[in-house]
């Protein structure tokens, strides 16, 4: 940016100099009209980048199906299932960890291989009491990357990314996820994160790829809807 501002500088300068004589230098205004719209189309460019990267955390962050479901007066699963849930909704059970989980999505979709599948769940589990209670709830970015789960852990689309989900200790965990970002000019950058910890920039897409191929090796939950 700076860059530009010197040279928005130095054109105005030279059209300065040119005009002295009372004449006016066409092409040298050409040019700092073109740079200027070069500079506003790069401008705008990343805005739309920007804007698009946040509407989908946005998206994302908003689906949260748990919000939705009152389960007061539900003492197993079951309850859940037959007095808490809404008709298009769907509910699956599943091992994560060493714990077994009813998972509740908003809507599932036919994914074209046998299966309902769904990118939202609010996931329950037992308590120390024998009480179903939410642990938290999950989103996956788009039906192209339906829910899936494999040896106990569950696998969501993140933007640019993947991310892998357990429960230890009654509790939701992050295990592990990666995505690429991308700047104004289609350079990318690599970001990891482990165990709950801050994400930190990596060398390499190969992080990433090594999650992925374990989420495509991962079986798609198949939902039971309610009618």
């Amino acid at each position: 940016m700076k860059k530009m501002v010197v040279a928005l500088l130095c054109a105005f300068m030279l059209v300065g100099c040119g005009n002295a004589g009372g004449e006016t230098n066409v092409e040298e205004s050409t040019a700092i009209d073109q740079a200027v719209e070069k500079e506003s189309d790069l401008a705008s460019q990343k805005e739309a980048v920007e804007e698009t990267i946040e509407d989908t955390n946005e998206d994302a962050s908003d689906v949260d199906i748990a919000e939705r479901i009152d389960i007061t007066g539900c003492d197993t699963f079951t309850d859940i299932v037959d007095k808490a849930l809404e008709p298009g909704m769907g509910y699956t059970n599943v091992t994560l960890g060493d714990t077994d989980a009813l998972l509740v999505c908003s809507g599932a979709y036919d994914n074209m291989d046998g299966n309902m599948a769904a990118i939202d769940s609010a996931i329950y589990i037992y308590d120390k009491d024998g009480m179903p209670r939410c642990i938290g709830s999950v989103a996956s970015n788009g039906t192209s990357y339906p829910l899936a789960e494999k040896d106990g852990f569950l696998y969501g689309g993140i933007y640019h990314g993947t991310c892998v989900y357990t429960i230890k200790n009654g509790e939701l965990i992050d295990v592990e996820y990666a995505w690429t970002e991308y700047d104004s000019d289609g350079n990318e950058s690599y970001y990891y994160a482990k165990d709950g910890e801050d994400a930190v920039e990596v060398d390499s897409v190969d992080k990433q790829s090594a999650i992925e191929e374990k989420y495509y090796d991962a079986n798609v939950l198949n939902f039971d809807v309610i009618k």
